[in-house]
């Protein structure tokens, strides 16, 4: 399955995206306690404070899919090559939605 050029770059990218959300967020926050803004409502501001170490929890739920999804199509390959690329690619859109979300989280943390 890693021999297909796109499986194998989606999955890479995919991989990277990851590593790049848990140094971001390791490099930004480190494993303090301090209570941060988590979530953001337009209509109510923000509405979710809580400990910093609770945003590994995304890149942690990222690797699980990235996982899940680099099994599941390594399993479906041999029978259906399209559902492997669709799993494939949606390993790689979960990463960089991840990705964009721990981006903003950064940015309205700032201090």
């Amino acid at each position: 399955m890693l021999k297909d050029r796109l499986i194998f770059v989606s999955l890479l990218a995919a991989a990277v995206s990851n590593i790049i959300l848990w140094v971001a967020l390791g490099g930004k926050f480190g494993w303090s306690v301090e209570k941060i803004p988590l979530h953001f409502n337009v209509i109510y501001g923000i509405d979710l404070v809580a400990e910093s170490r609770l945003l590994y929890v995304m890149p942690l739920i990222g690797a699980f899919l990235l996982g899940l999804n680099a099994g599941l199509a390594s399993f479906l390959y041999p029978q259906n090559k399209l559902q492997s690329y669709f799993l494939c690619f949606a390993a790689l859109l979960l990463q960089i939605v991840l990705l964009l979300g721990v981006f903003v989280i950064i940015v309205l943390n700032v201090q």
